[in-house]
């Protein structure tokens, strides 16, 4: 074989090892969701009294303010030792700040490749269909824009996210990203 052959052939054995791991994270984080899943399940399959009143006994007016109330959900590792960033939740909208101490690099392929382009795009994408459908007009479609300064992630502004189970997808998917691409400052 010549030189170009050769070449070639290392090409592609370093564009084949590259899509393997790609497969083998992506098969991670899918096991990850069924465990998420399973969790939820399990703790959805049944609720206690007093959460039941609770619920029964609360006015209209009382939910309409708690559904537009902020809240912050913290974005844990793993094995919730080490704060990743907070997401803050405003009604429709919401607000990805990664932790003080961690610095993110937004052209990394977890980042760039997966969790913006496959998830948030995705996300992005069925909107736009729905809007061309006739289902939603432009402004409920789901839109985001990331942050950053020299690389490094600012924050990230998520609009329209719809129904609380895209919240929980994106809050699976930036926690194993962040996990994947986490330095300390």
């Amino acid at each position: 074989m010549s030189d170009p052959e050769i070449r070639v052939l290392l090409e592609l054995r370093t564009q084949l090892g590259e899509e393997l791991d790609r497969l083998r994270e992506r098969i991670e984080q899918l096991e990850e969701f069924i465990q998420a899943l399973d969790t939820t399940i399990g703790k959805g399959s049944f609720t206690t009294a007093d959460v039941a009143m609770k619920a029964a006994t609360r006015t209209p007016e009382e939910t309409l303010v708690a559904a537009g109330e902020p809240r912050n959900i913290i974005v844990l590792n793993k094995p919730g030792d080490l704060e990743l960033a907070t997401i803050e939740v405003i009604e429709q909208n919401l607000r990805i700040i990664p932790a003080d101490h961690a610095v993110y690099n937004i052209t990394r392929g977890a980042f760039a490749r997966f969790f913006v382009q496959d998830i948030l795009g995705k996300f992005q994408q069925e909107d736009r269909l729905r809007v061309e459908s006739g289902e939603i007009d432009w402004d409920e479609a789901f839109d985001f824009e990331v942050k950053s300064d020299d690389k490094i992630l600012d924050e990230v502004i998520v609009k329209n996210f719809g129904e609380e189970s895209r919240l929980e997808e994106i809050q699976r998917t930036l926690r194993w990203t962040l996990e994947k691409i986490y330095r300390a400052r």
